[in-house]
């Protein structure tokens, strides 16, 4: 659970507790294999980006619902 501006305003979350460990393994093993295709990005990484990448990206930003 995120307690921040959002979640207080609009909430488009929801909290579940899951008792079974089957699961949760089973979701500790995908969030790993997430983890593990992932990559750090150094800060500027996206300004080098083509033009129409940025615009889709701040494009895309226009659908949060608050900022």
């Amino acid at each position: 659970m995120n307690f921040d501006n959002l979640l207080f305003r609009i909430n488009f979350e929801i909290t579940a507790v899951v008792a079974d460990r089957d699961f949760a393994s089973q979701v500790e093993r995908m969030l790993e294999a997430d983890l593990a295709k992932s990559r750090l990005m150094a800060p500027g990484v996206c300004d080098r980006r083509p033009w129409w990448f940025r615009f889709a990206v701040k494009l895309a930003r226009l659908t949060a619902p608050v900022q």
